[in-house]
Formats: C-alpha cells, structure tokens, sequence
C-alpha cells in the first residue's frame, strides 16, 4: 500500500528510546541494592511486577498532563528524560543511605530529601514546554500538579519492594493440604500446655507476661517473628515462663495454637488472671491488616479477621492490667483510638492510613519487626526509647526504598510511665 511509504521509518524510535529508559531505571535500581548490599540475591517477581505497574501510572500521569496543555507530542521526550532522571536521583539517594545514613535520621529530613527530589522532576518537566511566559507557567502549573499527584497514586498504591532480594529461604513447590480436622482436636491441648506451662507470679515483684501472636499462614516470617520477639522478650525482662504464643502457619500448624479470635481471647483472659497491679503485660500482634482490621488469616482453618472493637473488647473483658501493646500491620494505628487507656503503652507498625513493609514469605523479620526489636528494644529495653530509634530506621529504610513512609505511631497513657519506670528499675 501507498500509505506505508509516507510514514517515517523512524516513528517507533522515540518510543522505543522511552521504553529502554523506563528498563534503566529498573537496571539502576538493581544496581544500587547491589552496590549497598552486596551480590548474592535475586530478582523479585513481585518486586518487578510493581515496577511495572507504578512506572505505567507514573506515564498515564504524564498522557493526561502533556494531552491537558496540548503538547502530547513530547510524550516520548518526557518519559525518557524523567525515567532517566529517576535513575540518577535513586542511584544517588541509595549512595547516602550507604555513606551518609544521619540525613535520614527523621522524618523531617526524610521529607526534605525527597521534596527536593520531586522538585527536580517537576523542574525537568516545565523545562521541557518552554514557550511563551504565560503559556509556559501555566502549561507548568497543570504538568507540576498532575505530576505530584500521580506520583502520590503510584507511591501509595504501588509501592515498589526490592527488585533485588535475598532468599531465606527455599520455596517448597510441593503443597501439603492441611489436616483441618486434627488442627482443632489439638487445640484444647495446644493451648493447655501453654497455660499450664507459665510461671507464677510473684506478689511484689514487677514482671512481664507476654503474649506474642503471628496472624497470616501464607507467610512463615510471622511465626519467624513470633519465636524471634519472645526470646528478646525473655532477654530483656525474663518473661520466657510467663509467655504464650499463638500462630497460624501452613508449614507447622501444629508448632502453637491457632491464631483465631477465640484462642485470642483465652490467652489474654490467662494474663490476666495471673498478672498482678505491679506486673506488666506485653502483647505483640502480626500480621497484615486493613483499616479497624487485623488479619488473623488461615483459609484452610476459616479464622476470620479481628476488628479494633473486638480487640478492645477482649482487652476490657480479660481484666489485663497495665500493658504495652505492640500490633505491627499496615493501618494498625488505627487501633490505637479503641484499645487506648491510661494503663496501656500502643505501639503501631504504621499510621492508620499507611502501609508497613517487609511481610514476606522465608523472611527473618518485617522491617518493622527488626528496627523496633531487633534494633531497638534489643539494645534499649525501655520499649518508650526504643520507639524512636526504630520509627527513625524505619523511615531511612522507606526513603532509601522511595516508599511512602509509614510512620509509625506511638501512644503513652498517663498511669503507665510510673509502671514500667518501676519494671525497668527491678531487672
């Protein structure tokens, strides 16, 4: 046909040039987790899977920006520029997390590096439609705005976990149905042993009961956390014989009873029968979790996810007095407005409209997980000291990771500072 010959042969090659440079910034971000961690891991499919989708919103933001003040035309330019851009700045933001960790030592620095971040891109952007003054600035404003906002959408909704990981462990491609019938025969007797198991208290003596609970079957890192916190716990404040644990794991479902709302209640009610005025109890909650909802998630076992409200009304009906609740989920500080009172310390993995990360099957901890206790309470065993040092590497770990942080929260009542100062003194 005639109408192929009037086409330019080059027409795909901007195209094309804008595709390689959205592979780039992938390539260059494998290339500095290589650089600040060193070989040895592998690609993420899930890692890749939300690269894909988060630079696909990044590009249908800059469609509706460029097709808004009418110069769709430089599509292509502004899709290779900025990808390669993004390239640079994450290169760079990775090299000063590696050299220089303290400029991400607070959220405010935190925030500061990456506005200056976005304002490169948003400065790349109104270079690339200079023309007359007034229909440059507000072609600029209309791209400036679309921009950040799209940015925010592929952040918040397609945040990007490491295209480069390290295995923990083997994926088992053989399934093992789960023998529902015996899990519950087992559990009148799972969760006995545990009871029967823990050490009295001692009137007088400030002590810890804990109770450490991992909610999502699918995913062994919670039951790696589960064991993990315990023997911290144990280190810490010597809570090994008053600790109950309550897991749902498809590996070992029979390792500690299941992690139903049912055994929940049990567990706290036995604390609090034991537990005296002088005593502490530490509840430590996994899991993934939507707003007011904390998954508590064996299909096989049909659990059904517990609400803030129920857990509120646990607590109050257990007779638990004075505690430290930590609830590491996404959105699980959305609990904090049910289950605080003037007796409780409320630890929260994130901010009741953020994500946390980390939740990966054959991972040791969530990046939660390690910076609150394997950082923190580790080596600062006043849990209100070791807040801080966690949330401040929790937010250099998302600011290396360009996620949106998710600002971790804390809540102190007013009668339990005097509490645990006394706990705190007696070890």
């Amino acid at each position: 046909m005639i109408v192929s010959d009037t086409l330019p042969r080059n027409s795909a090659r901007p195209a094309l040039v804008a595709l390689g440079a959205i592979v780039v910034s992938w390539l260059a971000e494998i290339a500095a987790q290589v650089g600040t961690f060193g070989p040895g891991g592998e690609l993420s499919l899930w890692g890749v899977q939300t690269a894909v989708a988060q630079s696909a919103v990044v590009v249908a933001g800059l469609v509706l920006g460029l097709a808004l003040v009418g110069r769709l035309d430089l599509l292509a330019r502004a899709v290779t520029l900025l990808f390669l851009l993004g390239a640079v700045l994450n290169l760079a933001l990775w090299t000063l997390v590696r050299e220089a960790p303290g400029l991400f030592a607070t959220e405010a620095r935190v925030a500061a590096v990456r506005g200056v971040s976005h304002l490169l891109q948003v400065a790349l952007l109104v270079w690339l439609l200079r023309g007359p003054w007034r229909q440059w600035l507000r072609a600029g404003l209309v791209m400036a705005v679309v921009f950040l906002g799209t940015k925010e959408v592929a952040l918040r909704w397609f945040p990007v976990d490491a295209l480069y990981v390290f295995p923990d462990a083997e994926w088992d491609e053989a399934y093992t149905p789960v023998d529902v019938e015996a899990l519950y025969a087992a559990q009148d007797r799972l969760m006995g042993e545990q009871v029967a198991a823990l050490t009295p208290q001692v009137p007088g003596v400030p002590e810890v009961f804990a109770l450490a609970l991992g909610g999502t079957a699918e995913q062994s890192v919670f039951l790696t956390e589960v064991d993990s916190v315990s023997a911290i716990l144990d280190v810490q404040f010597g809570s090994g014989g008053r600790t109950l644990r309550l897991a749902n794991s498809h590996d070992h479902p029979m390792r500690y009873p299941l992690a139903n709302r049912a055994n929940l209640a049990r567990a706290l009610a036995e604390i609090g029968r034991r537990q005296g005025p002088e005593d502490v109890a530490f509840l430590f909650l996994a899991s993934h979790g939507r707003e007011d909802s904390f998954a508590l998630d064996f299909p096989e076992a049909g659990t059904r996810d517990l609400m803030a409200t129920e857990f509120a009304a646990m607590l109050e009906a257990s007779g638990i007095g004075p505690a430290v609740i930590v609830v590491s989920a996404c959105h699980s500080g959305s609990f904090i407005d049910d289950i605080a009172a003037p007796d409780r310390l409320i630890i929260t993995a994130a901010r009741g409209d953020r994500t946390s990360f980390g939740c990966r099957d054959g991972a040791e901890w969530t990046e939660f997980g390690r910076s609150f206790f394997d950082l923190g309470l580790r080596s600062e065993p006043d849990p209100r000291k070791a807040f801080p040092l966690a949330a401040q590497d929790v937010a250099r770990k998302e600011a290396a990771d360009g996620l949106t942080q998710s600002l971790p929260q804390i809540s102190e009542g007013a009668e339990i500072g005097a509490v645990l100062d006394r706990l705190l003194a007696a070890r």
